[in-house]
């Protein structure tokens, strides 16, 4: 009985009895830690790209926004989707903006008085109390599955961000600019994400086939022509440039492939200062990867238009080269946007097997987009009605693998070039979606051998190391 009692005084109880309650207050801690976390609802995105953070820009954009706006996710309880609830949750309170649940079960007629769509769950629908404007976004666009036909695999997008700031200019801001994108010349097709880029930035856009018109609409506020492989016709060119020499607006792009002869079509820029070269540019030190002397990296500009590219490259893939005029008249100016370096070169045989430099290619460097101004008209109609026209070397500038993501300058130009040409009415707020696909972490082969060597050999042995020194010092003493 003395021994039991002794044993409570042993100092290997009283070790013992502190080790028990150092664990019993750690766990105690960690409960009512995630407690208080929990109930906070505090949450830290630790996705590569902060998918369920909004952007710096569309806090900044929000937060300005003076009207008071609603938005309303319309959603069956216990249905939400966690993806967009996550995005749309970091909107409430942001300056005068709300977010408010409503149960399309318990309010079936509630979405009828701002949208005449039917409404899914997870949508919502983002209403200005001040001026009466309202827009439905789909959950279909906020969150897309799509099959990647490169892989034959399902692709998961999160585009919540993107949509519900695009939703937000457009019921906040002015009337939207209207884009005709001319066919009927073999143009490089809209893709997709331009489109978005188009919608984001709240510009409208329609197909126009200027060989059928007799004049451009009324109501074009951006004439974009991109890329076209056959000239257009002598009254086409007659229409375009009298609605140019009116004030009008435009966006041209280049075709470096085709083998086709465009008179008129290359006089439109030359009645502007800048005269298109034969052929496609070939520039090795200017290029993004030196072994592909048609993929260029151009050299970047001060310019309003750039203003925002910062390090970030631009890319462009089978680029035509101009050249500036240096006799031009008062009215008129044209700064260059992007250059290539002075080794650059136009391959003017197309067919040719080579690409170095034979006889008979022109000599850069060259302008491989140009922003073009003529206040000849804002003189005698007003201001805002001189003739714009930015101008790109390349079909692929705007490709959707390049204007869907920030990882290149270009994105950064078109908003701006947007921007320039609507009168500054459009947004160069345009966010790029995110891929909701699995991450996975790829370790090199020396990488793995070092953190094998780490964690089954180095740290076991330092461990058990550490605990025979401990035991031999208790044991000597």
């Amino acid at each position: 009985m003395k021994g039991f009692k002794k044993s409570f005084k042993s100092r290997n109880f009283k070790m013992g009895g502190y080790q028990t309650l150092v664990m019993v207050i750690v766990i105690v801690l960690v409960v009512v830690l995630n407690l208080v976390v929990s109930k906070m609802n505090i949450t830290v995105d630790l996705s590569s790209d902060k998918k369920f953070t909004l952007t710096e820009d569309s806090v900044k954009y929000v937060s300005a926004i003076k009207d008071k706006v609603t938005m309303y996710y319309m959603c069956e309880a216990g249905n939400e989707a966690s993806v967009i609830e996550k995005v749309l949750e970091q909107y409430d309170g942001l300056g005068n903006v709300k977010v408010v649940d409503k149960d399309p079960v318990v309010y079936p007629t509630f979405a009828k008085q701002y949208v005449d769509d039917e409404i899914q769950n997870n949508d919502v629908i983002v209403v200005n109390e001040t001026n009466g404007k309202s827009k439905l976004v789909s959950v279909g666009d906020m969150y897309i599955n799509d099959m990647d036909y490169t892989t034959y695999t399902q692709t998961n997008t999160l585009d919540a961000e993107g949509q519900l700031t695009a939703a937000l200019q457009n019921v906040t801001s002015e009337a939207s600019v209207k884009l005709y994108y001319t066919s009927g010349h073999n143009e490089v097709p809209m893709e997709t994400n331009f489109e978005d880029v188009l919608k984001k930035s709240n510009i409208e856009y329609a197909e126009l086939a200027t060989a059928s018109q007799e004049s451009i609409p009324a109501d074009c506020g951006i004439l974009m022509m991109n890329a076209p492989e056959y000239d257009i016709n002598e009254d086409e060119y007659k229409m375009i440039s009298e609605y140019l020499k009116n004030g009008g607006k435009a966006m041209l792009f280049l075709s470096a492939t085709t083998t086709e002869k465009q008179p008129n079509y290359n006089k439109l820029l030359t009645e502007y200062g800048v005269d298109v070269v034969d052929g496609y540019v070939v520039d090795a030190k200017g290029a993004f990867n030196p072994q592909y002397a048609t993929m260029l990296a151009p050299t970047v500009t001060e310019h309003e238009l750039t203003s925002e590219v910062g390090e970030t490259p631009v890319i462009m893939a089978g680029v035509k080269g101009m050249l500036t005029q240096s006799d031009v008249r008062s009215t008129l100016t044209v700064e260059p946007l992007l250059t290539t370096t002075d080794s650059a070169y136009s391959k003017v045989n197309l067919n040719s097997q080579v690409v170095e430099k034979e006889e008979g290619d022109v000599e850069g460097p060259f302008h491989v987009a140009v922003s073009i101004k003529d206040t000849y008209t804002e003189k005698t109609q007003g201001e805002g009605k001189a003739t714009e026209i930015v101008v790109f070397g390349s079909g692929n500038f705007a490709a959707s693998t390049i204007v869907s993501t920030n990882q290149y300058g270009n994105r950064s130009v078109i908003l701006k070039a947007l921007n320039k040409l609507s009168g500054g009415t459009s947004s160069t707020l345009a966010i790029p979606t995110r891929s909701l696909d699995t991450e996975f972490v790829t370790i090199q082969n020396g990488d793995r051998a070092f953190f094998t060597a780490l964690l089954v050999v180095i740290l076991p042995l330092a461990l058990l190391g550490f605990g025979f020194a401990i035991w031999y010092k208790r044991r000597k003493n």
